[in-house]
Parts: C-alpha cells; sequence; structure tokens
C-alpha cells in the first residue's frame, strides 16, 4: 500500500474536526445560516419531491453530443488535458498522470433506481470512454459524488482510489483493492503524482443513521510542474485562504457554483457562484473551471442560473487578483495550454 503522510505545517494534527462519533467543519463559516434542519427545509424537499426531476431548458452548447465528446476527448489528450463529464466528474491528466474525480455517470444520484434526483441532461461520456485512467480521486460519499454503478462499470479493480476517511468501505465493497483513506493534510503520492486531503465546509451521508460519520474534503492534486486544487462539494469560509497559504498557488481550481438556494437553508454547505470565484482566488488559481452545476436539481435555483452569476462575478472582479475562469459544455475536453493562463503553458 503506497504510504501516507501528515503535511507538516497541517493545521490539524491535533484532529479537533474528530468527534467522538462522526465528523467536524472546519471553523470560518459561523456568519453562514445552516437551516437543513428547519422547516423551510422541509418545504424544499416537498417542493423537490413533486418538480424535482422536471426537465429544464438548456442551450445546446450546455451538453456535447457523444460523437462531439468522444472527438474532443481524441484530440484533447494528445497533451495534458481535463474534460467536464457533469457534476464534480472530471477526467484529467496532470503531468502524464491521468485522473477521475467523484464518479457519477448514472441516471440517478440516489439509493434507489426508480426515484431520487434525476440527471436531467445526457451523459455524453461513460467510464468506459476513457484512454487510460491511472487515479481515481472522491471527495466524499454523497450519491452524486460516488456512484456505485459508475464505479462498478470500470473494468480494473487495482486501480488506485484516493478519499477520505470512513469513505472507502463503499468502495472496497465493490471490488477495489487499492483504497487510501486520508485525513485533512495528509498526502499520498501515487504514480508520481502527490494528491493531499484538505478542508472543506460539507456533510457526508448515505442513509439516515451514518450522519458525518465519514470524513469530507477537497483535494490538491501536483504532478511534475501541474497543480490542481479541486474542492470537491462544499460551502464558503476563511479555510481556503489557509490552504491558499500553505499549498498555494494552483494552476487551476475546480470549484462548486450551484446546489445554493435558497440561502437560509444551503450557505453553510454549498458555495454560491460569488462564493466559487472566492474560493478560487482563496486558494491562489490561476484559472478556474466552475462544477456542481446543470446536472441534476437539489434545490431551487434555476438550473442554469449558476452559469449566467459566475460568469457575472469573473467579470465583476476587482483589484489586482482578479482571476480568469471558463465555463465548459459537459463533455467537452480542453488542453491546459489552451485555457488561457500562463501557468499552464509549462512544457
Amino acid at each position: 500500500m503506497y504510504p501516507v503522510a501528515d503535511h507538516p505545517q497541517s493545521p490539524y494534527l491535533a484532529k479537533q474536526h474528530h468527534g467522538s462519533r462522526s465528523f467536524k467543519n472546519p471553523a470560518g463559516s459561523a456568519h453562514l445560516k445552516d437551516g437543513r434542519h428547519s422547516a423551510a427545509m422541509l418545504s424544499l424537499m416537498a417542493e423537490l419531491a413533486v418538480s424535482g426531476n422536471r426537465p429544464f431548458s438548456y442551450p445546446e452548447n450546455h451538453v456535447l453530443s457523444r460523437r462531439s465528446a468522444l472527438d474532443s476527448l481524441r484530440d484533447g489528450y494528445l497533451e495534458d488535458a481535463i474534460s467536464w463529464l457533469g457534476q464534480a466528474c472530471f477526467f484529467m491528466k496532470v503531468g502524464n498522470v491521468s485522473v477521475l474525480t467523484d464518479p457519477f455517470l448514472s441516471l440517478r444520484a440516489s439509493p434507489l433506481p426508480f426515484s431520487g434526483p434525476k440527471r436531467l441532461v445526457p451523459a455524453p461520456l461513460q467510464i468506459g470512454d476513457l484512454p487510460t485512467l491511472d487515479v481515481m480521486v472522491i471527495s466524499h460519499n454523497h450519491y452524486d459524488h460516488l456512484d456505485k454503478k459508475t464505479l462498478s462499470n470500470w473494468h480494473n479493480k487495482t486501480t488506485p482510489v484516493i478519499t477520505t476517511i470512513g469513505t472507502g468501505d463503499v468502495i472496497r465493497r465493490l471490488g477495489y483493492n487499492q483504497v487510501i483513506e486520508l485525513d485533512w493534510y495528509q498526502s499520498v503520492e501515487v504514480k508520481g503524482a502527490v494528491f493531499t486531503c484538505l478542508p472543506a465546509y460539507h456533510f457526508s451521508g448515505r442513509s439516515l443513521t451514518d450522519s458525518n460519520r465519514a470524513l469530507w474534503g477537497s483535494f490538491h492534486i501536483q504532478c511534475k510542474d501541474r497543480s490542481v486544487f479541486f474542492a470537491g462539494d462544499t460551502g464558503y469560509g476563511s479555510e481556503f485562504t489557509r490552504i491558499g497559504e500553505i499549498m498555494g498557488p494552483v494552476d487551476l481550481a475546480l470549484v462548486p457554483i450551484g446546489a445554493y438556494a435558497p440561502r437560509d437553508i444551503m450557505a453553510k454547505v454549498h458555495a454560491s457562484p460569488e462564493e466559487g470565484v472566492a474560493i478560487g482566488r482563496d486558494v491562489g488559481a490561476g484559472m478556474l473551471i466552475p462544477m456542481h452545476w446543470g446536472t441534476i436539481r437539489l434545490t431551487n435555483e434555476p438550473m442554469m442560473e449558476p452559469k449566467h452569476r459566475f460568469e457575472a462575478a469573473i467579470q465583476q472582479q476587482s483589484g489586482a487578483n482578479k482571476t480568469p475562469g471558463q465555463v465548459f459544455s459537459i463533455g467537452e475536453t480542453r488542453r491546459f495550454s489552451e485555457l488561457g493562463s500562463h501557468r499552464l503553458t509549462i512544457d
């Protein structure tokens, strides 16, 4: 098994985020409201039960056709590149190591095949279409991030899977035999790349009885001269500034921008588009790519609203620390050298 090491600057060696039976979020978001256990949450759940899976109108370029996605995939990976497969699922080649994040390519993000949040756009690419796959990274155990069907469809169960403490059992039961569970600020080197688990503001659970029993996190990926910050699923807080101080700057940050409304319910655990941009700035990103939007309906903001607010937030930045961003179509591949950041053009 690959050796795991604590980061020498880790602020969490005392494990203050470990409770007696569950994990806790980092400090730094006390000003944000968590209404997930309120009457308003019951109202939102009722609304989503009635209309959560209704189709929505989206522009043609929001999702590539399967043929276009396969062509984009083939052409892009002549060099380091990244593909958005929907939600928080990315396939990327970083310094010649190929990585898949939060694999969710199924019809539903649910334990039930006939109920629960439904994929409202096609999935132009499936896991079997990937040209190669060296490592998987899974940020936490929610169904739209850890999808058993997608994982079962990958033929090579010796592929290393890097995830958070307590998340590995689900993956091992699918036959994977190289599952590495990390705590915050722990690192592991796999195939020449260093993967570091970092804090996030979220929660975990796959049933009514396992709330927060497994850890959640973000990840830093470093291989040769390239670095990527994958925020996973998170709200906003001051911890990202510390991540930037310890781990930054990074070439590319993949930041969540959806599932944020109503804010009096979701602010603590899901970043708004404007907060997604702030996360990228805090970690010192050279380029931002938004994720966790436009795929399934988990909350009640209009499905295309996150994109428009993200683009507006990118344009409205002021001061010296402006960070560019690019919105991908689902199924689209772009080479790092084409993303427009000088940090991404290193040979």
